[in-house]
């Protein structure tokens, strides 16, 4: 500060000095795009990629193939927190109990062929 300057002349100097910066008019925006652009062609070779190792190493759903080897025939809900199914798998039905602690095989029986049910008919055709 000099001598011949009022020590309240001086911050009224400091703020009339301006803080210089470069204004890019339209960047944002590009930068935008092209970031969103960016982030939807990663997703897209993501899935590529995610398809072409479930076809080369044969990742293929049981629903898709067409045949099932377990099957969840029933269930029914005993608690809050207990469950008891019958499943079939390989031709074998199991009892299975699921609770708090864990999951228990109670029976288990072969599978029945699937045979049609035969009803008795009913009205003037079963004269």
């Amino acid at each position: 500060m000099n001598p011949q300057q009022s020590p309240a002349a001086a911050p009224t100097q400091a703020t009339q000095a301006a803080i210089p910066f470069k204004r890019d008019d339209g960047v944002a925006g590009s930068t935008l795009a092209s970031g969103g652009l960016g982030v939807l062609v990663l997703s897209l070779l993501a899935i590529a990629v995610v398809l072409f190792l479930r076809r080369r190493l044969n990742l293929h759903t049981g629903q898709a193939t067409g045949t099932r080897s377990l099957r969840v025939l029933e269930s029914a809900r005993l608690g809050p927190r207990a469950l008891l199914s019958v499943v079939e798998f390989d031709g074998t039905r199991y009892l299975l109990a699921q609770g708090e602690h864990g999951v228990t095989c109670v029976a288990s029986t072969p599978a029945a062929p699937a045979t049609p049910v035969k009803t008795a008919p009913s009205g003037p055709e079963a004269a």
